[in-house]
């Protein structure tokens, strides 16, 4: 069977960055969740130790690459959802959950610190993201990436079906945008046009929309872009 039209159609031209703010499950779904984001990667930034993995991750903060479309997606549509999903009033208890900017290139950076900026001259506790380099970069293993995903077998499987191999589903495109859904980070209204997209069958949309209402914080971001 072909894969998810999404995965056929992937953009000729895409760049990465890097983000933490928090544990990565949950943000992988509110960046997958975002149009012009062609994959999402779950991992490890803004350490020391070499080879960090989930259970000895040091120093590093559990992060996520964005790979997106700069056609569709510009770096400051990223930094703008970055901060809608920061919390001022969390100090992270680990420093795992660290929240950080991870920019690829000085083109990133630039922005990013000028972001940064805007973000502490509306409230000084923003001065706690990091800014590092973002050349080292680990993936989390396989079992973890996609795994708020995984919980909907329903979905995991249609999709699954559609792919050559474990690493394809971690890698695929319909896999990141369905994240995004039960992550609760995109609208149920978006449905209509994601299905045929997404290449699901009818049974595992209705899934996306379940999850997506139940946990319903694309709503907030909903009322951001219209304030915007």
């Amino acid at each position: 069977m072909k894969p998810p039209p999404m995965d056929r159609t992937v953009p000729a031209t895409t760049e990465t960055t890097v983000v933490a703010l928090g544990c990565f499950w949950g943000v992988e779904a509110a960046f997958g969740a975002l149009d012009g984001v062609v994959r999402t990667t779950v991992g490890f930034a803004g350490g020391q130790v070499s080879d960090p993995t989930y259970a000895t991750i040091g120093d590093h903060a559990e992060a996520v690459r964005i790979e997106y479309a700069p056609a569709r997606l510009r770096y400051a549509g990223l930094l703008d959802r970055f901060w809608t999903v920061f919390d001022p009033a969390l100090t992270p208890a680990k420093r795992r959950y660290q929240p950080l900017l991870a920019p690829q290139n000085e083109r990133q950076a630039q922005r990013a610190r000028a972001s940064r900026a805007d973000a502490i001259g509306r409230d000084e506790r923003a001065g706690r993201v990091e800014i590092v380099d973002g050349d080292e970069f680990s993936d989390a293993a396989l079992r973890h990436q996609k795994h708020t995903l995984r919980r909907y077998e329903d979905v995991t499987g249609a999709l699954r079906a559609r792919l050559p191999s474990e690493r394809a589903f971690a890698r695929s495109p319909a896999a990141t945008l369905a994240t995004g859904y039960v992550g609760g980070y995109r609208s149920p209204a978006r449905l209509a046009d994601d299905q045929a997209r997404l290449g699901l069958p009818n049974d595992a949309t209705a899934t996306l929309r379940t999850a997506t209402c139940r946990h319903g914080h694309w709503n907030a971001f909903v009322q951001a872009e219209r304030a915007a």
